[in-house]
């Protein structure tokens, strides 16, 4: 099993919208994805309720892979890039790590 990991920064605003907005939107796009891409065995988006600051991250994705192989077709798969096209508009940081458990 693979877990893939990836924490993120959003902006302050996006044409006009608010943080708080754009943290919604994106979690319900991530929530989305199991029920139209086969290769998650599990997922989970976590949005940080408390503090602000530089070692703070606003939304947290956890998802369970059978293999390295499943993760690559969830990463290349057209409803997963539709939600990375949204991201790329609202992300100021954003971190990884995929681990074999």
């Amino acid at each position: 099993m693979l877990q893939h990991i990836v924490l993120w920064k959003i902006k302050n605003e996006f044409q006009g919208v608010p943080k708080h907005q754009l943290i919604q939107e994106f979690k319900e796009k991530l929530e989305r994805l199991p029920e139209l891409i086969s290769d998650i065995d599990h997922l989970q988006v976590f949005v940080n309720f408390e503090g602000e600051g530089e070692q703070v991250c606003d939304l947290c994705l956890f998802s369970m892979h059978a293999d390295r192989d499943s993760l690559i077709r969830y990463a290349d798969h057209p409803e997963h890039q539709k939600v990375l096209s949204f991201a790329k508009n609202i992300v100021t940081e954003r971190r990884v790590v995929d681990a074999l458990s």
